[in-house]
């Protein structure tokens, strides 16, 4: 069986999807999915460097295909999300 693999919108990178952190659009802002979020989404590597470069390359915006800010508050949220999944690990 083959693992789906995404392409995170800060490094490029593809890897499994069950390592990056899915994003989706709320009020404009790009924030870290719910487990049941539906609609279109984006991937990030867990680690700030990747939220870093995305935001750097405008990169939100392409992906969703709409306006999509990743300012300070997803920022906030991102990095909880990034703390959530290694306290999983």
């Amino acid at each position: 069986m083959s693992v789906p693999t995404r392409t995170c919108i800060g490094c490029r990178r593809r890897r499994p999807a069950v390592e990056l952190i899915r994003l989706t659009v709320s009020a404009d802002r790009a924030e870290p999915a719910t487990p049941r979020a539906t609609g279109r989404g984006a991937y990030l590597c867990p680690c700030m460097e990747c939220f870093d470069a995305a935001v750097k390359r405008r990169a939100a915006a392409r992906a969703f295909r709409r306006p999509a800010i990743l300012d300070e508050i997803a920022r906030r949220r991102f990095a909880e999300a990034c703390e959530t999944r290694k306290a999983v690990r």
